[in-house]
C-alpha cells in the first residue's frame, strides 16, 4: 500500500502543474519527447518512469534549449526515489541517490558543441528550409530550419532572421536552434503582416531625393529632371562605360544619408569580385546581396529572387525598401542559359516595385544596357518603367561627365512629385538650355531651390 500511496501523491501534484512546469518536470526524470501531447500523456510517462516501466532517457541536445531552468526540484527527486523503491520490489540493484539534473547543467552541455551566431534569408524553394547568406559576409551558409520554426513565428521567403545555429559534429549540416530577429525586429513582433499581393499599389508621391550638398551635381539633376518616389519602378537606360554604376552609388548614397529609416538594398549579380569590393567600401549604411560571375546560373536566379521576396516582406510589415539592381543586362545574360525566361525573370523583379495605400514601399531601380545590340524586350522595360534616367553615349565617348540625356529623362506624374514650379523648371530647362548651359547653371546654384526661384515666372 505505500507504494501507491507515494504514487497517488506524486500524481496528484503533477496534476496541480501547468503543462510548461510539468514538461520541465518530465525532461528532468527522462520522458521521451516531452513536448509531445497533451497533459494527461505527460505525466503518464512520468508515472511510467517512476514505476520502473519504461527506461528514463538522457536529455536530447538537438534543437533549441529549454527556454526555462526552472523546475520543481523536490518533486523529481520524489520521482526518482518512488523508482528506486520500484526497483528494489522487483529484486533489482536500487540506482544510486539521485542528483537533480538542472537545465543549466543541460546548457553548458549543450554550448559544448559547434554553436555559432547565423544570419540569412529564408529560402523556401526546396524540399527543406535552409537559411541563405547572399553577402558574402561572415555568417554561415545553409543553416537549416525546422517546420517548427516556420510555424511558431509566421515565417515567409526571405525575411532575414538573425539567430543561433549548432551542430554536433563536423561532418552535420548547421540547424537553427534559436531566433534573436526578424527583418531587423524582435521576433515576438512578427505576429501580424500583411500579405504583399494583397495590398493595394497606387501611384508614387512621396519624394525621395539622392543629393546629399550642392557639389553633388549629378543627383541634384536627378532630383530636378527625373524625380525617385516611393514605390516607382525606375530604370538607368545606359551604354557601356558611361557612368550608370558610379550613379547608382551617388543614388545609393544619397538615400541611405538623407532618409536613414529607409532600407536600401544593393543585388549585384554576375558581377566581377572587384566592382563587389567596390560597392562595399564605397556604398555605406547599405545591404548588399550579390553573385558573382564565376558562379553558377542557378545562384545569381537565387540571390536575385531571395533580394525581391526580402523587399516584399519589409514592405508587408509597414518599411519602406529601395532596391537598387545592378543589373539586368547581366542578370538575363546569366540565366538564359538555365531554361528559365530569362524576360519573365526580371518583369517578376521589376514587378515588386509598389507604394502601398496601407503604407510601406517598395522602390525598385535596376541599371539597362543600352547598345544597340541591345533584344527589343529591353525596350519594354522601360515601357514599363515610371521613372527613367538616360545616359548619352556621344558624351561619354568624349569623356563628359556626367553623360547624362535630359531629354529622354523622364518620370510620370513628376508634378505629384517634385511640385508644380519643379517640374515646369525641368521642362523649361529642356526646351531652353543646351547642356552645357544646364551644367553650368548646376554648377553656379548651391541647390535646386535657387534655379526654381529664378525662373519661377
Amino acid at each position: 500500500m505505500q507504494r501507491e500511496r507515494i504514487l497517488g501523491d506524486i500524481k496528484l501534484r503533477l496534476e496541480k502543474l501547468n503543462i510548461y512546469e510539468l514538461r520541465q518536470v518530465a525532461r528532468a526524470v527522462g520522458v521521451h519527447r516531452p513536448a509531445d501531447g497533451k497533459k494527461s500523456r505527460v505525466i503518464n510517462a512520468i508515472l511510467e518512469i517512476a514505476q520502473n516501466n519504461s527506461v528514463p532517457e538522457p536529455p536530447s541536445l538537438r534543437g533549441a534549449p529549454p527556454k526555462s531552468q526552472q523546475f520543481d526540484e523536490e518533486l523529481v527527486a520524489d520521482i526518482k526515489t518512488c523508482r528506486n523503491f520500484y526497483i528494489a520490489l522487483a529484486g533489482g540493484i536500487p540506482e544510486e541517490e539521485p542528483t537533480v539534473l538542472k537545465l543549466s547543467d543541460v546548457r553548458q552541455e549543450f554550448e559544448a558543441y559547434d554553436e555559432k551566431g547565423c544570419g540569412g534569408l529564408l529560402d523556401l524553394s526546396e524540399k527543406y528550409a535552409f537559411l541563405r547568406s547572399c553577402n558574402g559576409g561572415t555568417n554561415l551558409t545553409d543553416v537549416f530550419v525546422h517546420d517548427s520554426f516556420i510555424s511558431r513565428y509566421s515565417l515567409r521567403e526571405g525575411d532575414f532572421v538573425e539567430g543561433r545555429c549548432l551542430r554536433k559534429s563536423a561532418d552535420e549540416a548547421y540547424g537553427l536552434s534559436e531566433i534573436f530577429k526578424i527583418n531587423g525586429e524582435n521576433a515576438a513582433k512578427n505576429d501580424f503582416r500583411r500579405i504583399f499581393y494583397e495590398l493595394t499599389p497606387v501611384y508614387p508621391q512621396v519624394n525621395v531625393k539622392t543629393a546629399v550638398d550642392g557639389k553633388d551635381i549629378l543627383c541634384r539633376i536627378i532630383d530636378m529632371f527625373a524625380p525617385l518616389a516611393l514605390g516607382q519602378r525606375a530604370v538607368i537606360s545606359a551604354p557601356g562605360k558611361s557612368g550608370a554604376t558610379s550613379l547608382l552609388k551617388s543614388i545609393a548614397t544619397g538615400i541611405s544619408s538623407n532618409y536613414p529609416q529607409i532600407k536600401v538594398v544593393l543585388l549585384l549579380t554576375n558581377e566581377l569580385p572587384e566592382e563587389i569590393t567596390d560597392y562595399k567600401r564605397t556604398v555605406k549604411n547599405c545591404e548588399i546581396f550579390y553573385s558573382t560571375f564565376d558562379m553558377p546560373a542557378d545562384t545569381h536566379y537565387n540571390v536575385a529572387r531571395l533580394c525581391a521576396e526580402h523587399c516584399k516582406r519589409i514592405c508587408e510589415s509597414g518599411g519602406n525598401a529601395v532596391l537598387l539592381f545592378d543589373g539586368i543586362t547581366r542578370f538575363k545574360r546569366a540565366i538564359s542559359g538555365c531554361g528559365r525566361n530569362a524576360d519573365e525573370e526580371v518583369k517578376r523583379i521589376l514587378s515588386c516595385a509598389c507604394n502601398a495605400e496601407e503604407g510601406g514601399s517598395v522602390t525598385v531601380m535596376s541599371t539597362l544596357s543600352a547598345e544597340s545590340t541591345c533584344s527589343d524586350s529591353d525596350a519594354e522595360f522601360i515601357s514599363i518603367a515610371n521613372m527613367c534616367i538616360a545616359l548619352s553615349s556621344e558624351l561619354s565617348l568624349k569623356r563628359i561627365f556626367p553623360a547624362i540625356d535630359f531629354n529622354k529623362c523622364f518620370a510620370d506624374r513628376d508634378e505629384q512629385i517634385i511640385g508644380y514650379d519643379c517640374a515646369q523648371t525641368a521642362s523649361y530647362l529642356k526646351i531652353n538650355y543646351s547642356y552645357e548651359d544646364i551644367i553650368k547653371l548646376f554648377k553656379e546654384t548651391e541647390d535646386n531651390s535657387e534655379i526654381i526661384e529664378k525662373f519661377k515666372n
